[in-house]
C-alpha cells in the first residue's frame, strides 16, 4: 500500500545481499508506510540459474534457500514478514538450510512448505526472477549482486551505510 516501492534482487547465501536487506529494512521503518521493498529471491546457483558456470561455496544450495523463501511467500503470505525478519536476523551469519526449512515448517506447517516447493507459481517465480537478473546483465553487463532497483535505474552492489541508500531513496522518491 505504500506509495513508493523498490526491488531488491538477492541471494540469501551472498553477504553483502543480506546486510543490503537491513539495511533496506530500516529504510522501510524509517519512512514509515511511504516505502515497501518487493524481494526478488535470485539465487548465485548453477542449480537453477544457467547464467552461473560454477556455483562458488558461500552459494551452495541458493537455489533451496530462494525456493523456501518463496514457498512461504505463497503458502502463508501472512508468515512471510516474520519469517523474512527471522531470516535475515543476523545479516552476518548465514543460517544453516536445514534450520531455515524447519523454521518454515513450524510457521506454515510441513505439508503446506511440501506442497508449495514443488508448486507450478513458486518454480514459475523463481525463473522470473532469475530472468529480471539476466535482463539486468543483458542491458548493463553487470552481474554484481545484490541489484536495488529504483524508479527504473539499478543499483549494483552494497552502499556503505543504512544512510547512504536512505538518502539515494529519498533524493528518487522525494520522501521525507
Amino acid at each position: 500500500k505504500a506509495p513508493h516501492r523498490v526491488g531488491l534482487l538477492f541471494d540469501y547465501t551472498c553477504p553483502d545481499c543480506r546486510e543490503l536487506h537491513g539495511f533496506i529494512r530500516a529504510a522501510v521503518d524509517k519512512f514509515n508506510g511511504q516505502l515497501s521493498c518487493l524481494m526478488i529471491p535470485m539465487p548465485l546457483d548453477k542449480n537453477c540459474n544457467s547464467l552461473i558456470e560454477d556455483t562458488y561455496p558461500d552459494h551452495i544450495d541458493g537455489c533451496e534457500y530462494a525456493k523456501i523463501f518463496l514457498a512461504v511467500h505463497q503458502a502463508a503470505p501472512t508468515k512471510y514478514d516474520e519469517f523474512d525478519r527471522w531470516l535475515f536476523s543476523n545479516h552476518e551469519e548465514k543460517k544453516e538450510l536445514n534450520k531455515v526449512r524447519q523454521y518454515a515448517m513450524e510457521l506454515i506447517g510441513a505439508d503446506a512448505l511440501k506442497n508449495a516447493l514443488s508448486s507450478a507459481p513458486v518454480l514459475e517465480q523463481l525463473r522470473q526472477n532469475i530472468r529480471v537478473y539476466e535482463l539486468n546483465y543483458e542491458n548493463t553487463t553487470h552481474t554484481i549482486m545484490p541489484q536495488t532497483i529504483i524508479k527504473g535505474e539499478v543499483l549494483f552492489g552494497t552502499p556503505e551505510s543504512a544512510a547512504k541508500i536512505q538518502s539515494r531513496l529519498r533524493e528518487k522518491f522525494k520522501l521525507k
